[in-house]
């Protein structure tokens, strides 16, 4: 079985969270998980391949949300984190074996969506950075950010939106608007 595989991991990170739950970690904190590449986790050229960056980066999310208490809430009140936009960029490739760590934090929200950003760093330095729009839907539709937040941090506000965060936004409307 994949070491990274996300249908064991991410629920027994939540089982774990229940039993032992993780050292609490401030809303706008970094988290920050050390991985390694396995074989099951590469592609022909012998390295991470980008499918699997994506299923670390959703391990991650839901490590972040763990780690800042609102993984428990959300499983409670049967939210569901669903994600919007991912924007990944990537630097360097990450080898066979390769050690790596993976870097989370919320860098901002609005109304409507969590902003979240992921750093891949290596050795040789940073392998890949993403962006990731994301939110929780329950039964009764969208949960405001400003909710989500307020449950783990009451008053916290969100920091400013980096202005590159909105031509991101702007850039993601666009190609949703135009069919693209």
């Amino acid at each position: 079985m994949s070491r990274s595989n996300s249908f064991v991991r991410i629920p027994a990170l939540a089982i774990r969270q229940r039993i032992r739950p993780l050292p609490r970690i401030g809303v706008l904190d970094e988290d920050l998980l050390s991985l390694r590449v396995w074989p099951q986790d590469i592609d022909f050229n012998l390295h991470l391949n980008n499918a699997r960056y994506l299923s670390f980066m959703d391990y991650g999310r839901v490590h972040l949300m763990a780690a800042t208490g609102i993984l428990t809430p959300a499983i409670q009140q049967r939210w569901a984190p669903l994600v919007g936009s991912i924007s990944v960029t990537y630097r360097r490739s990450l080898g066979l074996f390769a050690p790596f760590t993976l870097t989370t934090r919320l860098l901002c929200w609005d109304e409507k969506w969590l902003y979240m950003e992921q750093v891949f760093e290596a050795k040789g330095g940073l392998a890949a950075i993403a962006w990731v729009k994301g939110l929780f839907r329950g039964a009764e539709g969208n949960i405001p950010s400003q909710r989500v937040i307020d449950m783990v941090a009451p008053g916290v506000a969100s920091p400013p939106v980096p202005e590159s965060l909105l031509q991101w936004n702007a850039l993601t409307r666009e190609k949703l608007a135009s069919g693209e």
